[in-house]
């Protein structure tokens, strides 16, 4: 077996492993800093409108990551794995944005529920409905 034949196979394939692995460790989508909404307790519609609007743009920073780390994946040898840990971290963000939505949701339906009540009574007290009288036998 003549193994100056092999060695250049072999360097090639060590060089293409080096760069292979340096380009995955390479600056990775996972250092981006997400702008999570606040989880304090409402007090106004627009704090509730504010807090939907930092949801959205967390939403598309998290998509944006993932995307980003998928096409990263792509490029590594265990492509699955690191699929399977970019959608887990895409599913943990999502969780915890979710819970912001949801609370200035339904903070804004209450209110809405709430100030419908109160027409409703104020209209009621403005006209009240007649008690009807019983016939006469």
């Amino acid at each position: 077996m003549n193994w100056f034949k092999l060695l250049p196979k072999t360097v090639s394939g060590l060089l293409l492993l080096c760069l292979c692995t340096a380009c995955a460790t390479k600056g990775t989508p996972a250092d981006v800093v997400i702008n999570f909404p606040s989880a304090e307790p409402f007090i106004t519609v627009t704090q509730a409108d504010a807090v939907l609007a930092d949801v959205v743009l967390a939403n598309a920073q998290i998509d944006w990551r993932y995307r980003q780390q998928e096409q990263l994946c792509y490029s590594q040898f265990f492509v699955n794995y690191c699929l399977l840990n970019a959608k887990a971290l895409r599913r943990t963000d999502s969780a915890r944005v979710q819970k912001s939505e949801v609370a200035a949701n339904y903070f804004k339906r209450k209110t809405n529920v709430d100030e419908m009540d109160r027409a409703l009574e104020e209209k009621n007290i403005a006209h009240p409905v007649p008690v009807p009288v019983p016939p006469a036998q």
